[in-house]
C-alpha cells in the first residue's frame, strides 16, 4: 500500500518481497472500510467470497447475524488480495525485488539492504514484514511473548459456503474462526502466547472441524503464526518511527487485540506512511498520525479485551444476538468496521433492550 501510493506520487521506491506467490495464514476477512482504502483498480484480480451470514457460538449457544450488504465483509485468498496490491505498486513504478532480505545496515544517514544478489541504498526504510520480521528487530525491539497471540489452524480445500463462524473458547481464553475463502476454508484459533501453544490451538481447530459438516472428511493443511496482541500500556510504549525508519502493519503492532484483525490497520498505516514521507518531517508526522488515528481504537480494544472473553459475557452476547434485531444491527456494523469501540457501550444501551444490555455491559466490565 505504501509503495503503491508513493510510486503514484512519483517517488522512487524499491519494494523487496521474496514471499510471493503464496497463501498467507489468515482468515482473509476484509471489512468495508478496508476495501475502501484498498480501492483495487482491477478487483477481478483478487476474487473474493461475499458473506451473507456470521454465526456465533459460545457454550453450546448459537446465533446467526445476517449481513445486509455484500460490502459489509468479503473474504479473500490472501494470495490474490496481496498480489493484486503488489502488482498495482509495481505497475505504478515501484522497483520490485523478489528476494528475501539478508542484511540491513545503516551508514552515514542511509540504509543498505541486501536481498539475495540485490543491494538497495535508500534514505528511508519501511518495515512491513510482520510480527517476527527483521526490520522491527533492527530498528526497535522484538515483541515479548506476552505481546503476541498464537494462531493455529488448517486450510480445508473444496468447501463451498458463504457462512463465517466465530466460536468463543473458554480455555485458553480466545476464539476460533472459520472463513470461507475462494477455493478453501481457512479455520484457526488464537489465544495469548503466554497462555497456550500451537499444539493446543491445533487441538481446538481439529475438534471443531470434526463436527462442522461442510468440512467433513476433507483433508487439512495445517498452519500456525504469531499475531501482535498488545495491552494498552504496550501500545503507549510503541515507537512507530524513528531516524530514517517506519514500522507498518503487524510489524508496528497494529492489530485489534480483541478480533486480531489487522488488514485495515495495515492498509491504513501504509497510506499514512506514504503521506508522511511527502511531508517536511516524515518520522514525526507518521508517529503522530498513527497515534491519533489508530492507537486510540486499539487502546480501547485492549482495555475491553479481558471482559470481552469472559465466558459469562460471551454467553450473554450470543443470547443477545439471538433475541434482539437491534443488537444484531450493532454487530453488523462492528463486523463491517463502521462501529468503533468508542461509543459501543452507549449504542448497545441505546438499543432499547435495556435489561439485556445492562446485563451484557456489566458482564464485560466486572
Amino acid at each position: 500500500m505504501a509503495a503503491r501510493e508513493l510510486a503514484r506520487a512519483g517517488v522512487r521506491v524499491a519494494l523487496i518481497d521474496g514471499s510471493y506467490p503464496r497463501e498467507k495464514p489468515c482468515g482473509g476477512g476484509v471489512t468495508g472500510r478496508a476495501l475502501e482504502l484498498a480501492r483495487l483498480a482491477a478487483p477481478a484480480a483478487a476474487p473474493a467470497r461475499a458473506i451473507d451470514r456470521v454465526t456465533f457460538e459460545a457454550s453450546n449457544r448459537r446465533a446467526a447475524v445476517e449481513l445486509t450488504s455484500q460490502h459489509d465483509l468479503r473474504v479473500f485468498s490472501r494470495d490474490g488480495f496481496d498480489t493484486a496490491l503488489l502488482s498495482e505498486a509495481a505497475n505504478a513504478g515501484a522497483a520490485l525485488t523478489r528476494a528475501r532480505v539478508n542484511a540491513i545496515a545503516r551508514h552515514h544517514g542511509a540504509w543498505t539492504i541486501t536481498a539475495g544478489s540485490t543491494i538497495v541504498r535508500a534514505p528511508w526504510l519501511l518495515g512491513a514484514d510482520g510480527a517476527g520480521g527483521v526490520v522491527r528487530k533492527r530498528v526497535f525491539r522484538p515483541f515479548a511473548r506476552a505481546q503476541l497471540s498464537v494462531a493455529a489452524g488448517s486450510y480445508v480445500d473444496g468447501v463451498e459456503t458463504s457462512e463465517i463462524v466465530i466460536a468463543f473458547v473458554d480455555r485458553p481464553s480466545g476464539y476460533l474462526w472459520s472463513f470461507p475463502r475462494p477455493g478453501h476454508l481457512a479455520v484457526g484459533a488464537c489465544a495469548q502466547a503466554d497462555e497456550t501453544t500451537p499444539a493446543a490451538m491445533h487441538a481446538v481447530t481439529d475438534a471443531w472441524l470434526d463436527r462442522y459438516a461442510p468440512a467433513a472428511g476433507r483433508p487439512r493443511r495445517r498452519y500456525a503464526w504469531p499475531i501482535p496482541s498488545l495491552r494498552a500500556a504496550d501500545i503507549d510504549a510503541e515507537r512507530p518511527s524513528g531516524d530514517g525508519w517506519m514500522l507498518l502493519g503487524d510489524a508496528a503492532g497494529l492489530v485489534d487485540p480483541i478480533t486480531r484483525e489487522g488488514i485495515f490497520f495495515a492498509l491504513r498505516s501504509g497510506l499514512l506512511a506514504a503521506r508522511a514521507l511527502q511531508s517536511s518531517r516524515p518520522a514525526g508526522a507518521y508517529a503522530s498520525a498513527v497515534r491519533d488515528e489508530l492507537h486510540g481504537e486499539l487502546r480501547r480494544a485492549a482495555r475491553l479485551k479481558a471482559g470481552f472473553y469472559r465466558p459469562r459475557f460471551t454467553r450473554l452476547l450470543v443470547d443477545a444476538l439471538g433475541e434482539s434485531r437491534a443488537v444484531r444491527g450493532v454487530m453488523v456494523d462492528l463486523i463491517a468496521g463502521r462501529q468503533p469501540y468508542a461509543g459501543l457501550k452507549r449504542r448497545l444501551l441505546g438499543t432499547l433492550e435495556i435489561g439485556l444490555m445492562v446485563r451484557l455491559v456489566r458482564a464485560g466490565s466486572t
